[in-house]
């Protein structure tokens, strides 16, 4: 599903929400994602390996922030959960080949002094 006016970091970062809540995640990253914000999210313990363990199928590797009190609505209860980070990669921007390729990039033979100045000093050419 392509969503009209969205980057393909965007468009990643809000399939990656999908997944997430699909699993027992609670993303709190405001979609869609603003540049250089990584996607935020939370999970209970009970939950935490099965997500991270999807996430490093997937070849994501979330950053864990914090743990913290959360209240749960299902049980009506306080539990411990922890808080991610999900970096996403920017779209890299395609940099020109505008090097000169003069006469300063070839290379030129040493000099008969430079020759002799390294053998004094290092003993060899």
């Amino acid at each position: 599903m392509v969503l009209s006016g969205l980057t393909p970091r965007q468009e990643t970062a809000a399939r990656l929400c999908r997944e997430l809540q699909a699993f027992g995640a609670n993303v709190t990253s405001v979609l869609p994602l603003a540049d250089g914000q990584n996607l935020r999210f939370w999970v209970d313990d009970y939950k935490k390996k099965e997500v991270l363990q999807q996430l490093a199928d997937a070849g994501y590797e979330p950053i864990f922030l914090k743990m913290e009190l959360q209240p749960d609505i299902r049980s009506y209860s306080i539990g411990l959960v922890s808080a991610f980070e999900l970096p996403i990669a920017a779209e890299r921007q395609p940099i020109p080949d505008d090097r000169h390729g003069g006469e300063l990039t070839g290379k030129t033979k040493r000099s008969h002094e430079t020759e002799e100045m390294l053998k004094y000093i290092w003993g060899k050419k």
